[in-house]
């Protein structure tokens, strides 16, 4: 009867919880050691590994962020163009989500608000889709010079504009959404059959 009154079954539960709260807190130090432990180790440069029939040999390296070239500014300035030109039913925010991570934040909205102004204020009501064909890039030491034609389908009535494009960026960050880590600050469109 001693064993089961109320004061001996609080006791056993405070130990209990106490032997909880240790473990807790010793798992999570060691969580915690572990992470510190993962950054070191990630922060320190690469040892490249290389094995042939002798053997291994092992060479120290560094991380270094190599610059685009000129193939990778050209497939991702393709890539931009296809993401602000191409749709098959025009969404002005769709577009802005499409082209936020290549872009300046400033340059989202200004584009946003051209692209309502041209294809909501000027042909509202009508069912619209484009694509881009033809695209030429051109990569200058200050700019990027591209030439396509896009065909803006109205009421499904194709009309082909001859478009220049110039585009201004920078280097910056490189994300997971933006791998070569080129953001596009400026655009300036002519359109040639105007």
């Amino acid at each position: 009867m001693k064993n089961n009154s109320v004061p001996n079954i609080w006791t056993a539960q405070e130990k209990v919880l106490h032997l909880y709260k240790m473990v807790a807190s010793s798992l999570g130090v060691l969580v915690f050691l572990l992470l510190i432990g993962m950054m070191a180790l990630n922060s320190q440069n690469p040892i490249v590994v290389v094995r042939s029939e002798d053997g291994q040999e092992y060479y120290p390296s560094q991380r270094l962020r190599a610059p685009p070239e000129k193939a990778d500014v050209e497939a991702f300035v393709k890539r931009y163009l296809a993401n602000l030109y191409t749709w098959k039913e025009f969404s002005g925010e769709k577009i802005a989500r499409q082209i936020a991570p290549f872009s300046d934040e400033q340059l989202v909205s200004k584009v946003l608000d051209a692209q309502n102004q041209r294809y909501v204020k000027e042909l509202k009501g009508k069912k619209l889709a484009q694509a881009i064909t033809f695209v030429e890039v051109e990569v200058l030491a200050d700019r990027v010079t591209c030439r396509f034609d896009r065909v803006l389908k109205i009421e499904g009535i194709p009309l082909v504009i001859p478009t220049e494009v110039t585009l201004s960026m920078i280097q910056g960050d490189q994300t997971n959404l933006n791998p070569v880590g080129i953001y596009v600050t400026g655009i300036t469109e002519s359109d040639s059959g105007k």
